[in-house]
């Protein structure tokens, strides 16, 4: 049985809630992390990850990392690998602390030390490119805006983009860590660049070419997973594009897409419920699927070939500093010919009533084609 301890990475980069964020950026880069574990008093208190900042990538670089640090779930050096990842898919959390019973941060894990740890595992090795890939990935052109870059990026949850050309065959990538330091290496007051004339250019607009790196290893979707996954650990990155025979950008495979393989997130209803964004606490996830347990067979029984619900959730800036606003994105994915997702935005105060609102306006969406259908074959 394979636990924490024989996983965990125990050499860490830590640091205080008093660090500057510029200086957390310029440690992640530094050392080629993406989550920083945050330690007071020899206590672990708090995460700050690379997506939390690319959130909030126009807030002052001097602003003490306490403002965007988070609280994730923890684990201790007992608990059995296949709970680590299901607790990493169900809260989004790509990085999971190993707490003792002081709680004293002992080792962290993630996504890298578990595929690592598993790469000879059965189903890994069954598996092809094409079994984990995401076709629906967003590509870029080389003069769309980075600003354009790190809106999907934050809102997809993906690292890195594909840039292609007309043809649709790779140019080149940009990454979030590419936005990142590029823009915290430069003082507040020189956030603008001057152009020819003198007047002052927004970097978030310059075209993504400006920091699109070339050369990057690329995955073929007939290609073995373990093959895939092999090329990735040796450049460091979270994933690469998946290219066909004729060199076009057809999706992109991550890391991350892989823990889905090796346990099931299936809710008691037969539906996925997949929650991404904003990490939330375990416990808040367990409230919510409780929460919505009626409207999600509810869904089942209007859409019998629904397979996965993922809500996507953006915490931003609310009235004031102890209210927030929440941002709800909610796609309802359905196996067989008709695999069309069903996506909208809501926006409210209270995370919970804010998503039963999203699920009631979902259900009358589907009521309405479940009527629609049944008409159909009444008349016929």
């Amino acid at each position: 049985m394979i636990t924490a301890k024989d996983i965990m990475v125990k050499k860490l980069i830590t640091a205080s809630p008093k660090e500057q964020i510029k200086k957390i950026v310029s440690k992640m880069e530094k050392y080629g992390v993406k989550e920083i574990p945050i330690v007071e008093k020899g206590k672990f208190i708090g995460m700050i990850t690379y997506y939390d900042i690319l959130d909030f990538v126009r807030i002052d670089p001097n602003e003490k990392v306490s403002t965007l640090m988070i609280k994730p779930p923890s684990v201790d050096i007992k608990t059995e690998i296949s709970k680590i990842i299901e607790l990493m898919l169900k809260t989004g959390v790509e990085a999971i602390p190993v707490i003792n019973e002081d709680n004293k941060l002992v080792g962290l894990i993630s996504d890298y030390d578990i595929l690592k740890k598993m790469l000879n595992h059965s189903k890994i090795k069954k598996l092809r490119v094409r079994d984990v890939m995401n076709e629906s990935i967003k590509l870029l052109r080389e003069d769309d805006s980075i600003s354009l870059a790190r809106r999907v990026m934050r809102h997809n949850k993906w690292e890195k983009l594909p840039i292609v050309n007309s043809d649709g065959k790779l140019l080149g990538v940009i990454t979030s860590m590419d936005i990142l330091t590029r823009f915290y290496k430069i003082p507040k007051e020189k956030m603008g660049k001057q152009d020819k004339s003198g007047k002052s250019i927004n970097l978030l607009m310059l075209p993504v070419k400006a920091l699109m790196k070339k050369n990057i290893p690329e995955a073929h979707p007939k290609e073995r997973l373990t093959s895939a996954l092999n090329k990735i650990f040796e450049a460091k990155i979270k994933g690469m594009p998946v290219t066909d025979d004729e060199g076009r950008v057809i999706g992109i495979f991550e890391r991350w897409s892989v823990l889905n393989k090796l346990i099931e997130r299936r809710f008691k209803e037969g539906v996925w419920l997949n929650f991404s964004g904003f990490s939330l606490p375990i416990e808040t996830i367990e409230i919510l699927k409780n929460y919505l347990s009626s409207d999600i067979k509810r869904m089942k029984t209007l859409c019998p070939n629904l397979k996965k619900i993922d809500i996507h959730i953006k915490k931003i800036h609310g009235a004031s500093p102890e209210k927030w606003n929440y941002e709800v994105h909610v796609h309802l994915i359905k196996t067989g010919k008709n695999n069309a997702t069903s996506q909208d935005v809501w926006y409210g105060y209270n995370l919970m009533f804010t998503l039963k609102d999203a699920f009631n306006r979902l259900i009358t969406q589907l009521q309405k084609e479940h009527n629609k259908k049944f008409k159909g074959k009444k008349r016929k």
